[in-house]
């Protein structure tokens, strides 16, 4: 019967973190252009990846919805969308299903004017509710 040693086991460990290390640099090396990172800015024009007209085929379905206002990241590294008259969605929506907007005008408008609320009703809005046991 083998011995579980905690040297050998540390050592393991090493070599399996080591090899995903490696993993993450060839995948990063391999896919580097086509990986994006956009990261939008509060009061950025944003387009959402429709995820459902993926799966449909059809060519008559729209395949972005928006435009659509940041308000904000989350810390998880979602964003936090409002629709163009002020509505705060409810919804999270991960970086991948978003591209920026290319307005015709180049006018920046605030978040807080479009939505009509101060930074802290915006952070009060925007917060997700301490999960119940």
């Amino acid at each position: 019967m083998l011995q579980k040693r905690p040297q050998d086991l540390a050592r393991v460990h090493d070599q399996v973190l080591k090899a995903c290390w490696d993993a993450v640099r060839r995948f990063e090396k391999t896919h580097a252009s086509s990986i994006i990172d956009f990261n939008f800015q509060p009061g950025a024009l944003v387009l959402v990846r429709n995820s459902r007209a993926d799966k449909d085929m059809s060519k008559h379905r729209p395949r972005y919805l928006g435009p659509m206002f940041v308000v904000r990241r989350t810390e998880g590294g979602s964003y936090i969308l409002a629709e163009l008259n002020g509505a705060i969605s409810r919804l999270r929506f991960g970086a991948s299903r978003l591209l920026p907007y290319a307005p015709r005008d180049l006018k920046a408008v605030p978040v807080t004017s479009i939505t009509g609320l101060s930074p802290d009703e915006l952070d009060a809005a925007t917060m997700e509710p301490p999960a119940s046991l």
